[in-house]
């Protein structure tokens, strides 16, 4: 079991951009994974979670955006 000492100098280690990344992810994702959802979109999963991925996260979120249209949907209509 870590200590108190030891996951205070593990989060100090953490660099400030991602941290920013994570502050912004997270909610980015959220969001994607809603508008998924009340578009009918199949698996609106995917593309919340594929948006928190570190580093990935940013493409995936710009794929959603210029694709979410035409996504397949639960229906089967495009």
């Amino acid at each position: 079991m870590l200590l108190k000492t030891e996951v205070d100098a593990m989060v100090q280690e953490l660099p400030a951009p991602f941290i920013a990344a994570l502050l912004v992810q997270y909610p980015m994702g959220a969001l994607v994974y809603l508008d998924a959802r009340r578009l009918g979109v199949e698996n609106p999963a995917t593309y919340g979670l594929g948006i928190i991925v570190p580093a990935a996260g940013f493409i995936v979120g710009l794929y959603y955006v210029s694709e979410r249209r035409t996504l397949p949907t639960q229906g089967g209509e495009d």
